[in-house]
C-alpha cells in the first residue's frame, strides 16, 4: 500500500516536485515512529532536533491515516521512473503528469471489500503553540502536500469564536445602535473600514485585515459566546464563524492552537465542544503543553476586567452603554424603569468594585513580606459579588421587557457576563476549585496601584491524563525539547535513524536513558504511558556551532575576603566584568546577537549602559517591552546585518531566525524559575510532600528545558554558523551545570578566562 516513504523517499512525490530534494533519515525515522503510533493506537513523545522537518514527518503519515481507503487501492512502485517531465515544463505541468500516471495504476476494490472498508470519517488535529507555525503549517506545508498527493482529504483552520466578525452585531453598530454608544467618535474612520472589509472578505477573521482592527471596536462586533441566535439569526446562512464551524465537520485534518484545543477539552467535561471528534491528535511544540494548559485553566480576575464589563452596560460620565438606547427609545414608563434601575446599579457595581479591590490592597499591606499567596477563604468580604448579583436580577427584568429578539440577545449575552463574573469572584474567594493555588498580584502603572486575583491548577496531569491521553486513541507530542541529557541518545539516535526498516517499526522496549530522559515530561503532563523516542539532528553541530563558557566573571565571596571589598565593592566589581564581556561578546561578531535575559529590570539596566556602544558600533538595537510588536522586532533584525536585540522569556523559544543575520546567542542566566512565587511554591510543596526533591525534580529540569530552547535559536539551517555564549559562572562552580552542558549538540566548546 502507498505509505509515507513514497512521499518522503529519496524518488517520492516531494523529490519529484524538487529536484535538489535530499533524504532526511531522521525525518524518515520519525514519519516511521508517528505512523506505527497511528495505527497501532498508543501515544507517543518524540524529541526532533532542529532540521528534522518534523511538520512533513507527522503531517504525512496523518494524512495517509484519513485517506486509507483511497491509498489503499494504489499500486505504485517507489523506484518507478516512467514518469519524467518534458523539457520546459512548468511545476504544474509537471504534477498533472504524475497524478495521471498515479490515476492509470487505480484499482477499484470489489464492493464487498469498499463495504468492509467503509468507516466514518477520519480525523486528525494538530495543535501549535505559537500563530507563525499554525500558519505555516495552513498556507505553506499542507496546501503543498494537497498539491503532491493523489489523494482528496480536507482541511480547516480552528479559531476561537471571538475572532470572527459578527454580521448581526456589525450591522447593528452601523445603524447606531447602543453598541455604536460605546466608541468613542475618533474610532468612526476605523469604523469604515471595517465596513468597506466586511464588503469583500471571504473568511470574516480579524487576521484577514490588515492593519489589526482596533480592540475595542471589534469586541463589540466579533461573535461572542452566549451572544448568538443560531438558526434564528437572518445572516445565519452567511455567517462566518458558522461556515468556519461547518468546514470543521467536514475537515479530515483540524490546525488549531494549544488555548482553543484546552477550551474544547473544558467544554467536552461540561458535556459541548468546539471541535467534532478525532482520532489523532499531533501536540507540536508540545514541551509548553504544562505552561499552557495550567494558564488556560487557571483563574484572573483584574479591577480593569470589572471596570470594562460595566463600561459595555453604561458609563455616566460619557453616557455610553448597552443600558443607554431603552432609556432614550420609546418604551412604557414602567419598562423604562427598569433600565434606569439596571443603570444606577451599574453605577453601585462599579462604586462597590472600587472598595472591593482597594480591601484586596489593604489586605496586602497588612502581610509585608509575602509572595501574595492565598491560603485562608474569604479574606475580605464579597461586597462585589453582591452587587453583580443584583446587577443580573435586574438585567433579567430589563431583559423580559424587550421584543426585538436582536436586543434581547444582546441583553442575554450581557447578563451572562455579570453572573460569570459574579460567580468567578464566589469560587476565588472560597477556593472552590480543589488542587489550585490562589494569589494576588499587584502592578503600578502611572503611580495607581492595581491588584489582580490569580488562580491556577498545581498539576494539570490529572486532567490531561483523565480527558485527553486516555480517551483520544492517539496522541503524539513532538518538540526539539522533551528529553533531559539527550546528548546521550544522539548517537543512539543516528544510528537508529540510518538502520531502521520503515516499513516494519513496531514498539520496542525502551532503554533505561530513554526513560530516564522522558520521564521529567511524560510525569508533568500525565502522558506516563507514552512510547519515548529520540530523532537527532541531521545539522553537523561540531561544523557550524561553538559553545563559549567563560570564566572569571565573578568575583566570590572568599575572593573578595582576602582583597578586603565590601560586598557593593564585590557588586560592582561583578558588574563592570560582565557589561565589559557583554559587549566583548557582541563586538566578536559584529552585532548579530540575541541576548536572552531572565529578568527584565536587568535587562532594561543592561541595554540603558550599552547605548554608548550600540551607537559607537552602529548596531541597530531592539528591546522587548519597547513598544513595538515581537513580530515587528524580529522582522527588522532579519533585516539587519548587525542588530543586537534583548528580549526575555518569549524570545528563549518560538522565534526563527534563519541565516546570517542571527550568528550569536548570547544566555546571562540559566532560565530557572523563580521559586518563591506562588505556583512554583506550591508544585515545589507537592513534589517534596510526595518525597521527592523540588529543585532536582522540577526547577532544575524546567531549567534545562528552556536553555535548550534558548540554544536552538542560532543554528536553524544546515548553512548557519555562530556561537552560543553563556555567561553564567555556575556553569563552573555548582554540579548542576554539567546537567546543562549535557543537553547540547555535539558542538565545539571554548572556555574564555577572564581572571
Amino acid at each position: 500500500m502507498f505509505d509515507f516513504r513514497d512521499v518522503l523517499d529519496t524518488n517520492g512525490l516531494i523529490a519529484r516536485r524538487r529536484p535538489n530534494y535530499e533524504r532526511r533519515d531522521a525525518q524518515i525515522a520519525m514519519a516511521a515512529e508517528v505512523d506505527a503510533a497511528i495505527r497501532s493506537r498508543y501515544n507517543l513523545a518524540i524529541e526532533a532536533g532542529t532540521g528534522v522537518g518534523k511538520s512533513f514527518a507527522y503531517l504525512v503519515p496523518s494524512i495517509l491515516y484519513v485517506v486509507e481507503d483511497q491509498a489503499r487501492a494504489f499500486k505504485w512502485e517507489r523506484n518507478s521512473t516512467n514518469v519524467q517531465p518534458t523539457p520546459g515544463a512548468s511545476p504544474e505541468d509537471y504534477d498533472d503528469l504524475f497524478v495521471i500516471d498515479l490515476i492509470q495504476s487505480l484499482e477499484q476494490d470489489n464492493e464487498q471489500d469498499a463495504h468492509a472498508h467503509k468507516e466514518a470519517t477520519r480525523r486528525v488535529v494538530v495543535s501549535t503553540e505559537t500563530i507563525s507555525l499554525q500558519e505555516q503549517l495552513f498556507q505553506k506545508d499542507v496546501p503543498f502536500l494537497n498539491s503532491i498527493l493523489p489523494f482528496e482529504f480536507t482541511v480547516a483552520l480552528a479559531k476561537g469564536r471571538s475572532n470572527y466578525l459578527c454580521l448581526r452585531r456589525f450591522q447593528h453598530v452601523i445603524r447606531g445602535g447602543a453598541s455604536a454608544t460605546l466608541l468613542d467618535d475618533s474610532l468612526q474612520s476605523e469604523l469604515q473600514r471595517i465596513a468597506e472589509w466586511a464588503e469583500h472578505t471571504v473568511d470574516g477573521s480579524r487576521s484577514d485585515l490588515s492593519p489589526t482592527p482596533d480592540g475595542e471596536i471589534w469586541n463589540e462586533i466579533s461573535c461572542e459566546q452566549g451572544n448568538c441566535l443560531g438558526r434564528k439569526c437572518k445572516y445565519y446562512n452567511d455567517c462566518f464563524y458558522q461556515t468556519a464551524h461547518r468546514r470543521l465537520d467536514e475537515a479530515h485534518v483540524i490546525i488549531v492552537n494549544h488555548a482553543l484545543l484546552f477550551s474544547d477539552l473544558a467544554l467536552r467535561g461540561a458535556g459541548g465542544s468546539i471541535l467534532p471528534n478525532y482520532d489523532v491528535l499531533i501536540f507540536d511544540e508540545a514541551h509548553m503543553i504544562e505552561q499552557t494548559a495550567g494558564e488556560h485553566m487557571g483563574v484572573e480576575i483584574t479591577q480593569y476586567s470589572v471596570d470594562y464589563l460595566l463600561s459595555r452596560l453604561y458609563n455616566s460620565r460619557s453616557n455610553k452603554g448597552l443600558l443607554v438606547e431603552e432609556t432614550t427609545a420609546t418604551l412604557w414608563s414602567k419598562d423604562r424603569e427598569l433600565f434606569v434601575e439596571a443603570q444606577q446599579l451599574t453605577d453601585e457595581c462599579r462604586y462597590r468594585a472600587e472598595n472591593f479591590f482597594n480591601a484586596l490592597l489593604n489586605w496586602i499591606d497588612e502581610h509585608p513580606g509575602t509572595n501574595g499567596r492565598i491560603f485562608d477563604k474569604n479574606i475580605v468580604p464579597n461586597s462585589l459579588g453582591e452587587g453583580l448579583s443584583m446587577l443580573f436580577r435586574a438585567l433579567r427584568r430589563a431583559c423580559d421587557a424587550l421584543e426585538d429578539p436582536d436586543r434581547r440577545q444582546e441583553y442575554i449575552a450581557a447578563r451572562s457576563r455579570v453572573e460569570s463574573m459574579a460567580s468567578a469572584l464566589e469560587d476565588w474567594l472560597g477556593q472552590r476549585a480543589e488542587g489550585f493555588v490562589y494569589w494576588l498580584e499587584v502592578s503600578e502603572r502611572r503611580g495607581k496601584r492595581r491588584v489582580s486575583m490569580n488562580a491556577a491548577p498545581i498539576d494539570v496531569a490529572v486532567m490531561l491524563r483523565e480527558k485527553l491521553f486516555n480517551v483520544v486513541p492517539t496522541v503524539v507530542a513532538t518538540s526539539a525539547t522533551l528529553a533531559l541529557n539527550a546528548t546521550d541518545l544522539e548517537a543512539q539516535a543516528r544510528r537508529w535513524n540510518a538502520s531502521v526498516d520503515v516499513r516494519t517499526v513496531e514498539p520496542s522496549q525502551e532503554s533505561d536513558a530513554t526513560r530516564k530522559a522522558f520521564e521529567f515530561f511524560r510525569r508533568r503532563v500525565g502522558m506516563t504511558g507514552a512510547r519515548a523516542r529520540t530523532v537527532g539532528s541531521p545539522f553537523n553541530y561540531r561544523e557550524q556551532m561553538l559553545f563559549i563558557m567563560p570564566r572569571g566573571l565573578e568575583l566570590t565571596e572568599q575572593e573578595c575576603a582576602r582583597r578586603g571589598m565590601t560586598t557593593q565593592e564585590r557588586l560592582e566589581c561583578n558588574e563592570r566584568r560582565f557589561l565589559s564581556a557583554l559587549s566583548d561578546y557582541i563586538e566578536e561578531t559584529d552585532g548579530g546577537s540575541f541576548v536572552l535575559f531572565t529578568n527584565a529590570k536587568q535587562m532594561r539596566q543592561t541595554s540603558e549602559a550599552l547605548q554608548d556602544l550600540f551607537a559607537r558600533k552602529n548596531y541597530p538595537f531592539f528591546l522587548q517591552s519597547s513598544g513595538q510588536s515581537r513580530q515587528t522586532m524580529l522582522e527588522r533584525f532579519k533585516c539587519s546585518d548587525n542588530g543586537v536585540l534583548f528580549g526575555v522569556d518569549s524570545f528563549w523559544q518560538g522565534v526563527d531566525v534563519p541565516g546570517q543575520a542571527l550568528r550569536n546567542v548570547i544566555i546571562v542566566k540559566f532560565p530557572f524559575l523563580t521559586p518563591n512565587t506562588p505556583l512554583t511554591e506550591a508544585r515545589s510543596e507537592q513534589i517534596l510532600a510526595q518525597g521527592g526533591n523540588a529543585f532536582r525534580d522540577y526547577l532544575l529540569p524546567t531549567a534545562i528545558f528552556k536553555f535548550k530552547q534558548g540554544v536552538g535559536r542560532l543554528i536553524r539551517t544546515k548553512d548557519d554558523f555562530g556561537q552560543v555564549v553563556l555567561l553564567d559562572e555556575r556553569v563552573h562552580r555548582k554540579s548542576y551545570g554539567r546537567e546543562f552542558l549535557k543537553s547540547l549538540p555535539d558542538c565545539r566548546v571554548r572556555i574564555d578566562n577572564f581572571q
